[in-house]
């Protein structure tokens, strides 16, 4: 193990926990566990990899890789583990620093020339290890790189408005890890998936693991995602593949429970795989130190996932925290239809990693907790019922503002303006730009993600309903406001941070046929 710094000890002290029974070599009971929560959180198909002191005690698959087909998961089906792709970015960046080409406080500008924030000061001090520990002040844009063309992203940063002052505050931005990955090929002439591939995947033996959509379509044994789809789980498509291979950086790994067994194996020894340094031990202590502490009101979804500890803080691509006198360095990771979990608990060498094909299940995250409990024999408790308490919650409030949006429409409603009046182009510096034509006498509503087209209803005033074709996403509601000569000049949703301005040189009120 690698030497821990002084605050690690003297954390460790501090919440120090009563003599507990020894644990167990290997979980016991867990594959009725795990089958109970699939089944509570609709999971067809999930992989584990449980390593411990060196070893891998654990991989392991459980159900399918797609609903009423006979494929089962095993150890080296493939999942998208989202956001667990951060640490591999941090990592890569690491041999960078370790080999001299770099510093984390480089900043950006030095290397990235055309990077922009809407603030002139923080764009000349903000520096890589603030993109990597979200505390630029700028939070996440959300729908912005969702539902446009990720390709200019980070160039449209500079429009977006800041949420915090510079360095106060933890707010999670996936956009800035992307600008971070930037670093990759402005110093190596690499792409991020290919430095990546070279760099980690190769010397992990992760032989299996892919980072972009031509590879994961030649790969075999590949989980389908999954997600609730007109009030019932179902099989859906992979996250646009345009922009997943833009943010493949950010969230956009492909890897089983073999390969990612490798990953933990050389988390917890020091930075080595079979004998040989893969990452420098200083990249991955600079990963595990606290970087940023994460207040109370920005916690929520943190705590409900890992709860019960006295600090959480961000470090580089990974959240630290203690956990009965333990420190436990964890992250998540979500896209559309695939949930992943990851954990180590670094003076146990112990590390967990699971994977699955449900959008958002969070049955992840309970059987993270009962293999920490079970493993380094802590208090049994099962965080499961939390869960899904707070998940039913989210749901029931979300059925509520649904049902006032519904309760909204007027009957055999007509807007009080011709169609073609509302076609045309809509456009934000930020957001992109939002196309809505008229179509065989109803409205068409297509933003940069082809997956956000939507066919408009009229719904009472300038409010139209939004059936969006691809039904993983479910519905939606569109307004446009008049300006003063009573014409449409913006379009903004009720469920979407988005806002567009018309563009007079894009209205068109031509019919398709």
């Amino acid at each position: 193990m690698h030497a821990r710094p002084s605050w690690w000890w003297l954390l460790c002290t501090l919440f120090a926990p009563l003599v507990l029974a020894a644990p167990p070599a290997k979980p016991q009971g867990l594959d009725g566990y795990v089958y109970r929560v699939m089944d509570d959180w609709h999971v067809p198909g999930l992989a584990i990899a449980i390593v411990k002191d060196g070893k891998v005690v654990l991989a392991r698959g459980y159900g399918v890789r797609q609903l009423g087909k006979p494929g089962k998961v095993d150890p080296d089906t493939l999942f998208d583990i989202g956001s667990n792709t951060k640490a591999f970015t941090a990592a890569a960046l690491g041999t960078l620093v370790s080999a001299g080409k770099l510093k984390w406080n480089t900043p950006v500008v030095d290397v990235l020339k055309d990077f922009r924030l809407q603030s002139p000061y923080v764009t000349q001090d903000v520096t890589l290890r603030d993109l990597l520990t979200h505390r630029t002040g700028y939070c996440d844009p959300g729908a912005a790189w969702y539902t446009s063309d990720a390709n200019d992203i980070v160039h449209r940063m500079r429009y977006q408005k800041p949420s915090y002052s510079f360095r106060t505050t933890f707010c999670y931005n996936n956009v800035q890890y992307l600008a971070a990955s930037r670093f990759i090929p402005a110093i190596t002439g690499e792409s991020w998936n290919d430095y990546v591939t070279a760099q980690l995947f190769r010397p992990l033996g992760m032989d299996r693991t892919v980072n972009s959509e031509a590879a994961l379509e030649a790969a075999t044994d590949v989980a389908t995602p999954h997600g609730i789809q007109d009030d019932k789980p179902a099989a859906i498509h992979d996250y646009w593949s345009h922009n997943m291979d833009v943010f493949a950086a950010v969230g956009g790994i492909w890897s089983s429970a073999n390969d990612m067994s490798h990953w933990l194996q050389m988390l917890l020894a020091d930075g080595k795989y079979n004998g040989r340094t893969v990452v420098d031990s200083a990249v991955l202590r600079e990963m595990e130190t606290p970087q940023m502490l994460i207040q109370p009101r920005e916690l929520g979804e943190i705590r409900a996932w890992m709860p019960g500890a006295h600090f959480y803080t961000y470090g580089l691509g990974l959240f630290v925290q203690d956990d009965h006198g333990h420190i436990v360095v964890w992250h998540a990771g979500d896209i559309d239809g695939m949930a992943s979990g990851l954990a180590l608990v670094p003076d146990a060498q112990l590390g967990v990693v699971v994977l699955s094909n449900m959008d958002h299940a969070d049955a992840r995250f309970a059987i993270i907790a009962r293999v920490l409990q079970t493993m380094l024999g802590l208090p049994r408790h099962d965080l499961e019922p939390a869960l899904l308490a707070r998940a039913h919650k989210q749901q029931a409030d979300s059925e509520v503002t649904i049902a006032k949006l519904a309760a909204t429409r007027v009957a055999n409603a007509k807007p009080p303006l011709p169609l073609a009046d509302y076609a045309g182009t809509y456009a934000d510096p930020l957001d992109g730009t939002a196309h809505v034509a008229l179509e065989r006498e109803h409205l068409v509503l297509r933003l940069e993600n082809p997956d956000f087209t939507g066919d408009l209803t009229p719904w009472h005033g300038n409010t139209f309903h939004v059936s969006w074709r691809y039904r993983f996403y479910g519905d939606g509601y569109a307004t446009f406001d008049v300006d003063a000569l009573g014409k449409p000049a913006r379009l903004t949703f009720a469920d979407m941070p988005l806002h567009f301005e018309r563009s007079q040189s894009g209205h068109s009120s031509r019919k398709s046929k």
